[in-house]
């Protein structure tokens, strides 16, 4: 991710709503990827203080319940920000007799790792559209709670994942002591709202962008075919775990479960790398922007970035920033999809990759 500055000087981030300086708001503009100072201009409007002297209104979620801090134009007719217009059910804010009120955390938390996921899409001009305005390709959330973690909840086990354009995320993975203990009982090496975003997203974008387009043998060559029966190579894959080799084939562990799995986790890891590398590079940390169309430069970048952040990390005390490896087929993988997001750009087909090695399964 970029920096952002108040017209004060002080460096300001992504999250906030006020600069810490000097006070002024602060509002996010997805149309120009910009944080930007701003100050009433009569009822519910603002103006920028900026040189275009724009004029915007607050999302909704923003001024009612301090979830927000995107805008709109001050001639919207839309009263929830681009961000917010994505959700379609959010955890339930009537459960106020608990302190802190729980659900409310919750939500932001999760409001905060997709407007991450979005502002990484938008940056990579991915076609991105909300399920209320394009009911056959838009994307929509759902934030859903089990019977156990609140009074307004569906009858039965929330799971996270995607279906029919509908992104869900069970609300306990805004609880820190849940998803470390989900971590630990799947062996996971790392579990972070945020990856969960964008590895439902990779679903998602398979499911409405890439799936039908001309992909030949590419795909099935690198991930394997996609339409092997799912629910049975999660079967056995929970029953015997992953193959004793999977480091040598996948990125993580549950990457082997299913082509379609496989796809969602390398996905996943080529958001985390384009905006690690971003946000480095903003701070002086290496000496190239990530760059879709350079995926190997970019990787080699990432290679030497990750020495830097695990051993900040354990300095620290904490567990490595990125406890994977990135193998030579799975360069591949991830040079395959930046390829394909590239060719959204150009309206071209995929160039074949050179040097596949196949997995044996």
């Amino acid at each position: 991710m970029n920096r952002f500055y108040c017209k004060c000087g002080s460096e300001v981030f992504f999250d906030n709503r006020f600069c810490q300086n000097c006070g002024v708001a602060l509002g996010f503009d997805h149309k120009t990827l910009n944080i930007i100072p701003i100050e009433p201009r009569g009822k519910a409007r603002y103006q920028s203080l900026d040189l275009s002297a724009r004029s915007f209104k607050l999302c909704a979620n923003g001024s009612e319940h301090s979830s927000c801090n995107w805008l709109l134009p001050a001639e919207d007719e839309n009263e929830l920000c681009f961000g917010c217009r994505f959700n379609r059910i959010i955890p339930d804010q009537k459960i106020i007799d608990v302190s802190p009120p729980i659900n409310h955390q919750r939500w932001c938390r999760l409001e905060a790792a997709k407007k991450r996921l979005l502002y990484t899409l938008l940056e990579l001009k991915i076609p991105l559209s909300n399920g209320w305005s394009d009911s056959k390709n838009g994307l929509l959330f759902d934030f859903l709670e089990n019977i156990e973690a609140g009074s307004n909840a569906v009858s039965e086990k929330v799971v996270t994942g995607y279906a029919d354009g509908i992104i869900t995320i069970d609300i306990l993975e805004a609880d820190d002591i849940a998803r470390v203990s989900a971590r630990s009982a799947l062996n996971e090496r790392q579990r972070t709202i945020l990856g969960h975003f964008r590895h439902e997203s990779g679903h998602f974008f398979w499911d409405k962008l890439f799936k039908e387009m001309e992909l030949g043998s590419e795909f099935e060559q690198l991930f394997g075919n996609p339409d092997k029966n799912y629910q049975e190579s999660l079967n056995q894959y929970y029953e015997d775990g992953p193959p004793s080799n999977w480091s040598h084939y996948f990125i993580t562990a549950y990457a082997s479960s299913h082509p379609l799995e496989d796809w969602a986790e390398t996905w996943n890891h080529l958001l985390l790398i384009f905006d690690t590398i971003e946000t480095a590079h903003a701070h002086g940390l290496t000496p190239m922007k990530p760059e879709i169309q350079n995926l190997i430069g970019s990787l080699d970048v990432w290679n030497d970035l990750v020495i830097v952040l695990n051993q900040l990390t354990r300095s620290i005390g904490i567990n490595d920033a990125y406890p994977f490896i990135i193998n030579e087929l799975v360069s591949q993988k991830l040079n395959y999809i930046a390829r394909l997001i590239e060719s959204l750009h150009q309206n071209t087909t995929i160039v074949k990759p050179e040097q596949i090695k196949l997995y044996q399964e």
